[in-house]
């Protein structure tokens, strides 16, 4: 049992107590409550009348818990929510909400998701329906038939404890003959026995890439301390 559901999480990719402020975000997964400290000084979470704008990056079987953007941008966003240089998401998967994860099915989880890492063309086969289902949704939504995510390239491992695991990928996304890319933390958090997946995304360039490691390390952190075991 433990090892199919490692194996089903894995194919799912693509705190001492904290004071949460009001641009934090507190969600629940599984009937437990997540609480989502907001990543850094100048973001805000955008709010559940702002969240929708998201909703076309996240697979259909994930759920949509946070999203954070500068704050000075917030009054600019729009629907769908495009044209940011940095961001945040925070989701759950659908099918394993209410799943309790043990540390040795965490272990499981990590030890599959190093290996699909180390091997770039089976990581963009696994992600292909997911990248396919988020081009089609923002397809629609910007009404363009002209955008297409290319091949996703694993830059690596940065991050790993007994409760997260943190890896690094360059995403290019071609629209009107241009091609921008796009760098991406994904974390995948054991937050009181629930599997949470973070990202944290920036441009490409060098200051932006370490910007997104250095985020994403401390975020990690953050979470994890603003939800104790219980």
């Amino acid at each position: 049992m433990k090892n199919t559901i490692a194996t089903a999480l894995f194919t799912l990719l693509f705190l001492s107590p904290l004071n949460l402020h009001a641009s934090d975000c507190v969600a629940k997964a599984g009937g437990v409550s997540v609480a989502v400290p907001t990543p850094g000084k100048v973001f805000t979470e955008v709010g559940g009348d702002k969240r929708d704008s998201f909703e076309y990056m996240v697979p259909s079987r994930n759920r949509l818990l946070c999203a954070f953007v500068p704050t000075d941008y917030l009054a600019q966003l729009k629907n769908p929510a495009t044209g940011m240089d940095r961001y945040m998401v925070v989701e759950v998967s659908r099918r394993f909400e209410n799943t309790d994860i043990t540390a040795a099915n965490f272990g499981q989880v990590i030890a599959s998701m190093k290996q699909q890492i180390g091997d770039a063309s089976q990581l963009n086969s696994t992600a292909q329906a997911s990248k396919e289902e988020v081009v089609n949704k923002l397809k629609a939504v910007q009404n363009s038939k002209d955008i297409a995510l290319d091949k996703t390239i694993p830059l690596g491992t940065f991050l790993q404890t007994t409760d997260t695991y943190g890896f690094l990928l360059l995403q290019p996304v071609s629209s009107g003959g241009t091609t921008v890319r796009t760098i991406g933390a994904s974390i995948l958090l054991r937050v009181r026995n629930r599997l949470i997946f973070a990202y944290v995304y920036g441009s490409d360039n060098e200051s932006s890439l370490k910007w997104v490691q250095a985020t994403a390390e401390e975020w990690s952190r953050e979470i994890l301390a603003a939800n104790p075991a219980k």
